[in-house]
């Protein structure tokens, strides 16, 4: 019966090769592109309707079936020849069974099993019938099944229980979709989780990070969050690379920068896969200050609400400050970043649109305010960078244009310098002295162009070409006061802030380990 099974297996095997050569040459012949789509078409509703790809099923089933009935066979013949022979051999076939109707069943029991067999389509036909039958009788005699035992009711259909609806199914393959369908939303986050991992490209990348945003106000925000935040460390890392390469490459165009600038900014906005500190301290002192140049980056960091400690609050009125001087468009975007640094009314903010550079002397005024109170009220490690953060944001502020800024204005800068000059020269706090000459050294050059030679108010011991590394801008007796009349504030300005430094607060750095230029070796902020 085997041989006759192989030489029928033989037999079905060569139909189907020859089926399969008629298919490709009648389903493909030499026309024009419609003809042959008609053509597909045509033979493609003859594969469905006769059922060529169960045909082509049976063959491997039917070879199984020779197999067994061969050790069926040979087991037969060694019980009569010799009986450990047959012991051992009955052993080896019989753990070969259970394996092989493991396998069958498996892809019934497991609905995401990769692994089957043959008979396992044949198998699931089977239960449905049995399926089938049983629910004819539950139809017919609903009494006697009232009470039935929760594994034969039908009625549960959670997607995560073991039930027997599962395997009494119509199809495999169908009941693998309708099982996929119900899952909930951690296997779409998990396809996305795989997708992720294979990009290895930067514009790919910028692909999947353009689309975060969107899928943190989708339905699953919930879920989201805690997708992104289970794998925060891998999403972060690469965003930083992904902006590094970005910005440091001269062979990604101006526009590609700003673009994914943006990206960034609207990625940093809905996660918190960079926090505040990590981020403005980088783009301040560390190699992103291309994102100065972005308005969308300086409006997010102004309106940032996760900014709790008052050196971040300090570095983001910075950033916002520089983004203010060095985007040269004046739109109703930069109005609205440059009514968020100065902290005044609204009033007040009008009057300055008449003056155009109005706004930035202002600006400049609220930094020098900002620098002293956040300088004084902080702790020592933090003072260096404070300071490095307020001379940069200065400097890009001080190119201004005098018969743009209300003369308001002017006078309340003069007002504030003789401040600082008081503070450096006759103040008893080595900081509080040193942070003083520091804005001032900051600030000289438009202290000079505002004040003409020939006065007591012009500074004597030095010019505005000196070099800012000369040791006489160390020096805080090298600066006057404005002693002009003129330059007399209608209005007293208030005093400078100082203020005592708190507490130590527990800050929450990035979870990216980095380094800043310019750091000393071996710093690493974490």
């Amino acid at each position: 019966m085997s041989l006759v099974n192989s030489m029928t297996c033989a037999v079905l095997a060569t139909l189907l090769q020859q089926w399969a050569r008629r298919y490709l040459r009648v389903a493909y012949p030499r026309y024009g592109p419609h003809k042959r789509a008609r053509i597909r078409a045509f033979y493609a509703n003859g594969v469905e309707k006769l059922h060529l790809q169960r045909a082509v099923d049976v063959l491997p089933a039917l070879l199984h079936i020779s197999l067994f009935l061969f050790f069926a066979g040979l087991a037969v013949f060694l019980f009569s020849v010799n009986n450990s022979i047959f012991k051992t051999v009955i052993t080896w076939v019989g753990l070969c069974v259970l394996v092989y109707a493991y396998l069958t069943v498996l892809p019934i029991l497991h609905k995401d099993s990769p692994y089957s067999a043959p008979l396992s389509g044949s198998v699931s036909f089977c239960l449905t019938g049995i399926r089938s039958t049983f629910s004819q009788v539950v139809a017919r005699f609903p009494a006697s099944f009232n009470r039935s035992p929760p594994f034969i009711q039908l009625r549960n259909r959670d997607p995560r229980t073991f039930q027997l609806s599962d395997f009494l199914s119509h199809s495999m393959s169908k009941t693998a979709e309708q099982f996929a369908f119900q899952l909930g939303p951690e296997i779409d986050l998990d396809s996305l989780m795989w997708m992720f991992q294979s990009l290895d490209e930067d514009k790919e990348l910028e692909q999947f990070f353009e689309g975060i945003p969107g899928l943190c106000d989708s339905k699953m925000v919930a879920n989201t969050l805690n997708f992104i935040k289970r794998h925060e460390k891998m999403f972060s890392n690469a965003l930083t690379d992904l902006m590094n390469r970005s910005l440091s490459s001269n062979l990604v165009s101006k526009a590609v920068k700003l673009r994914r600038i943006n990206i960034c900014t609207k990625v940093v906005d809905a996660t918190s896969l960079l926090g505040p500190w990590w981020i403005l301290r980088r783009v301040l002192l560390g190699d992103w200050q291309k994102f100065l140049g972005c308005v969308e980056f300086g409006l997010f960091v102004q309106n940032w609400k996760s900014i709790d400690h008052p050196v971040t609050r300090f570095y983001a009125q910075c950033v916002a400050a520089i983004t203010m001087s060095s985007v040269q468009e004046r739109d109703d975007r930069w109005f609205q970043l440059a009514s968020g640094p100065l902290g005044t009314t609204k009033n007040r903010f009008q009057s300055h649109l008449k003056h155009n550079d109005s706004i930035l002397l202002a600006t400049v005024i609220s930094i020098v305010r900002r620098t002293i109170e956040t300088y004084s009220g902080s702790a020592g490690r933090h003072r260096s960078d404070i300071l490095g953060a307020s001379s940069r944001t200065l400097g890009s502020l001080r190119k201004l244009h005098l018969n743009r800024i209300s003369s308001d204005l002017q006078h309340e800068f003069c007002s504030i310098w003789n401040q600082l000059v008081e503070l450096a020269q006759n103040d008893d706090r080595p900081h509080i002295v040193y942070v003083s000459t520091t804005i001032l050294k900051s600030t000289r050059k438009l202290y000079i162009r505002l004040h003409k030679k020939g006065t007591n108010a012009h500074p004597t011991a030095f010019s505005s070409t000196i070099d800012d590394a000369e040791s006489v801008l160390d020096d805080p007796s090298s600066y006057c006061k404005c002693t002009v009349d003129e330059h007399r504030p209608p209005q007293p300005v208030p005093e400078l802030q100082i203020e005592e430094p708190a507490p130590e607060a527990v800050i929450s750095f990035p979870p990216t380990p980095w380094t800043i230029p310019g750091d000393p070796p071996g710093r690493v902020w974490v």
